[in-house]
């Protein structure tokens, strides 16, 4: 027992001790685990520690690098993952060197930050030679266009000179100056400095809005933004084969697509991660080439950003030559020509609707230069611009900027070269009807001169007056309207005399007006208020500057009758000079002289005293007698002096044309000088028209046509009378129709003359006495007869020797209902009337008493000759209290008698 209680006891020893040696290695095993995960937990914080530590030191650097380079921390950290993706790109070293170039940094600051970065040796030297061309080509201020913040400005403002403008207005204080003409020395050609800049390697700015209609193509960048319950940015690329690599949703084709088609569809497929929002925009842009050639400063091949325009490229190439042209610009696109532009669209009115935006392999050409004009002088902007097809003067002016406010528009001055032979000058009116449509041709200089800056519709007054200076000169002013104007007289005025001094537009010289102050200021003759004319100057003198003065005048025929002050040693030739000389026809031999002569202080004696004026004239010494006080001096006109006369003889004679004629000259004369009568004049049908008849006839013609006016309105007031209602009216709508078609009609002059043989002329009554501005037309002989009136058919019919008055108005159909058979009457071709009562009575015209009658038998059996007229007037109503046939007749005569002898003598008149 007791051996089996030592041996239970060594066997529970024994596994107690086993069951300690578990505890203690169990124990021993979770303190190790423990001191693992604590050091484990440690280990984590420590590298937690230094990753966070790590990410704010490059979170520090990227926007100490980014504040460096001008842009943004996106762009810096998008510009790190490129580089350390080995997916970085030309234009992302363009943008480096862009900011880098603008802050003019050296080898070793662009080392060290294109190595923070983590670009390769390559990429570093790349960036490298990009600063240093760069700076060499002058573009370091801002080679990109972009507004770098301590960017250096591009050019230094410098204080610009007074504009054209202000030149102006500044020499309207000195108007007496004398103005050069336009020159152009200093003019240059239109629209070429502004594309004119260093020729940039660079592709333009990126940094812009990009519009929903931009089509993506390879090289392009877009951020596709999540958030929800994956919160991520991905910044995706637009790889060669048109696709995006868009994680969890793999390659998705946007190439081909507008932005907004690409957004959608990109938001469409991440859409089926569930509990994800997506946003999409636009990353970086992708680079085109395009060709530039033609008149550019630097043609060739270039690479720009894939938003640039046409004009972008011209900037790109160093703009366009003053060979090329800015109005015929070609795009080519696949070898066709896709667009014309003309660059003054958007020079002149800001219209860029022809700046189209650029593909990738796109040709801009730039042609010859095309017709030039040059615009010189008071123009908004003075410069030589480039034609497009048929311009007009307007046009050009209008591309210049208009004539300024001081140019002289009644003067514009078209130089020419004429058949590449001489150059021509050609003056233009702007306010003349149809100047504006003046053609402009190639290589015309257009002069614009300067208005003269002495005002013009102005009068000034000086002296003793309140307000002296210079006012507003209108028609009509006369010098109390002035004095009024100025505030009055000053006191101690000199009312007995005043002055004004004109300027004679004729002879550029002075002319002194002297008058009575009190007079024309107490207005109680107007003659005595002296009327001003633009430019006059009145001078007012005060009672100390003026002692009574005495005065000569002269009369007649000089060009300035009047008084004049007489000054010491003044002579008879003195005082005609100061009148402004001879007229023309003034008798320069003789004159006559009064003088009034006091005997003992107390009777006065006038003497008259002949003055010879051609010794006066010319005796170097001389110059006549000496005046004396209130001398008055006569100049008669020459003897039968009158200017020179001159006839016109028109149609069948040997030489016709002008020939001047002396007083009491006759008909015969003037025609055998010129050569005497061609076969063929028809002496019958002869016009002779007089200047004074013409004048006597138009009198008589619109005294006819006021009684009829009279009449009207007479018979628009008379009382109805039964029965008449209808006569009224249509006696109204006669006499208003005569009046309205004779309205514009004038006298014509003629004078019945019965031409003969020259030898036969001279001793018939038709010789008659010639006068000034006589008109003798010869026709040939007419072959018809007219016919007018109230016919079927007014008309001319062929001449026909056997026919009488009545056959001939059968043949024009005979009279219609409204005719007046009665007064029916022929106007022959030397002008004479026949009448049916003239025939009868072979008296004096009642009717037409300045025009001959001719007499014998009945009008209707009466044979005519060519040329003749008839004329059936129109029916006349006759109211009771009316007497207004007489002067229709005569009105209606007038206008028939210009009719038939339009028709005799045609385009001689």
């Amino acid at each position: 027992m007791d051996e089996l209680a030592a041996q239970r006891s060594a066997c529970f020893e024994d596994v107690a001790q086993e069951r300690r040696g578990k505890m203690q290695r169990c124990e021993k095993n979770r303190r190790g685990r423990l001191t693992s995960c604590l050091i484990a937990m440690l280990l984590g914080c420590v590298s937690l520690l230094f990753s966070t530590s790590l990410a704010l030191a490059q979170s520090g650097s990227l926007q100490d690098m980014a504040q460096q380079l001008g842009i943004s921390s996106d762009q810096a950290q998008q510009l790190e993952q490129s580089a350390a993706q080995g997916t970085i790109g030309s234009q992302d070293i363009q943008r480096l060197c862009a900011g880098m170039a603008a802050r003019r940094m050296g080898d070793a600051e662009v080392a060290s930050v294109g190595s923070a970065m983590g670009l390769s040796g390559m990429q570093l030297e790349q960036l490298k030679n990009c600063v240093t061309q760069a700076e060499s080509q002058g573009q370091v201020q801002n080679p990109m266009g972009l507004n770098y913040p301590g960017a250096v400005p591009l050019a230094q403002a410098t204080p610009a000179g007074p504009s054209q403008i202000e030149t102006r207005f500044r020499e309207l204080q000195t108007p007496y100056k004398l103005y050069a003409q336009p020159t152009t020395k200093r003019i240059k050609q239109f629209g070429y400095d502004i594309f004119n800049s260093p020729v940039s390697t660079f592709a333009p700015v990126s940094d812009v809005p990009v519009g929903n209609d931009y089509v993506l193509g390879p090289g392009d960048g877009l951020d596709v933004i999540l958030w929800g319950r994956v919160n991520r940015t991905y910044h995706l690329s637009v790889h060669r084969d048109g696709t995006v690599l868009m994680p969890q949703l793999g390659p998705i084709q946007v190439a081909g697509l507008t932005f907004d088609q690409a957004k959608k569809l990109i938001e469409g497929r991440a859409s089926q991660i569930t509990g994800v929002k997506v946003d999409v925009t636009m990353g970086q842009l992708r680079t085109i080439q395009v060709f530039v050639i033609g008149k550019v400063n630097h043609p060739g091949l270039y690479t720009v950003s894939a938003l640039s325009h046409v004009s972008n490229a011209l900037v790109a190439a160093g703009g366009i030559s003053k060979m090329g042209s800015l109005r015929r610009i070609e795009v080519r696109r696949d070898n066709q020509v896709i667009s014309r532009i003309d660059l003054y669209d958007m020079l002149l009115h800001g219209d860029t609707s022809g700046d189209i935006r650029l593909q990738s392999r796109d040709v801009i050409f730039v042609p010859v230069i095309g017709p030039v004009v040059g615009v010189v002088g008071d123009v908004r902007s003075p410069a030589i611009y480039e034609l497009k097809g048929r311009e007009d003067l307007q046009r050009v002016l209008q591309m210049a900027g208009g004539v300024t406010a001081f140019g002289y528009a009644e003067r514009v001055q078209v130089e020419r070269i004429e058949n590449h032979q001489q150059r021509i000058a050609l003056d233009v009116n702007l306010t003349a009807p149809g100047s504006s449509a003046f053609p402009i041709y190639d290589g015309d200089l257009i002069k614009v001169f300067t208005v003269l800056p002495s005002q013009r519709d102005v009068v000034a007054v000086k002296g003793s007056i309140n307000q002296p200076g210079t006012y507003e000169w209108h028609p009509g002013m006369r010098v109390s309207d002035l004095v009024r104007e100025a505030q009055g007289v000053s006191y101690h005025t000199f009312p007995g005399y005043a002055l004004i001094k004109r300027i004679d537009g004729d002879e550029g010289k002075t002319d002194l007006i002297r008058f009575n102050l009190h007079a024309a200021l107490s207005r109680r003759s107007r003659q005595d208020d002296p009327v001003l004319q633009r430019g006059d100057t009145l001078v007012l003198y005060s009672e100390s500057d003026v002692q009574q003065a005495p005065v000569v005048a002269v009369y007649g025929q000089v060009r300035r009758p009047g008084r004049y002050p007489l000054t010491p040693g003044m002579k008879v030739r003195d005082l005609i000079y100061e009148a402004g000389g001879f007229k023309k026809g003034a008798a320069k031999d003789s004159a006559e002289l009064m003088r009034t002569v006091m005997t003992n202080g107390a009777v006065a004696r006038y003497v008259r005293m002949d003055i010879d004026l051609a010794s006066a004239f010319n005796s170097p010494q001389g110059g006549g007698m000496a005046l004396e006080p209130n001398d008055q001096l006569f100049i008669q006109e020459a003897s039968n002096w009158h200017k020179p006369w001159s006839v016109v003889i028109k149609g069948q004679v040997e030489r016709p044309g002008p020939y001047p004629i002396f007083a009491g000259e006759r008909l015969a004369t003037a025609l055998r000088a010129c050569g005497g009568f061609r076969p063929d004049a028809y002496l019958p049908a002869a016009v002779f028209i007089r200047q004074s008849v013409k004048k006597v006839q138009q009198k008589e013609l619109d005294e006819a046509r006021s009684r009829l006016q009279e009449e009207m309105a007479r018979l628009s007031m008379m009382p109805t009378q039964p029965g008449q209602t209808r006569q009224s009216a249509q006696a109204l709508a006669f006499m208003s129709s005569v009046l309205a078609q004779t309205s514009a009609q004038q006298a014509v002059g003629r004078i019945v003359i019965h031409l003969q043989p020259l030898n036969e002329l001279e001793k018939s009554a038709d010789n008659i006495v010639l006068q000034d501005k006589d008109k003798l037309i010869i026709p040939t002989r007419p072959a018809s007869v007219q016919v007018l009136g109230q016919v079927y058919n007014p008309n001319a019919i062929v001449y026909r020797p056997e026919y009488t008055v009545e056959q001939y108005l059968q043949s024009a159909g005979g009279p219609t209902e409204g005719a007046d058979t009665d007064r029916i009457y022929v106007v022959r071709a030397d002008g004479a009337i026949l009448t049916e009562e003239g025939l009868r009575n072979s008296g004096k015209n009642r009717i037409f008493p300045l025009l001959a009658s001719v007499s014998g038998g009945r009008l209707m059996d009466t044979r005519l000759e060519p040329g003749d007229t008839i004329y059936v007037p129109e029916k006349l109503v006759y109211i009771s209290g009316l007497q207004y046939a007489t002067d229709v007749s005569q009105v209606v005569a007038n206008s028939v008698m210009g009719l038939g002898m339009l028709a005799i003598v045609g385009a001689n008149l």
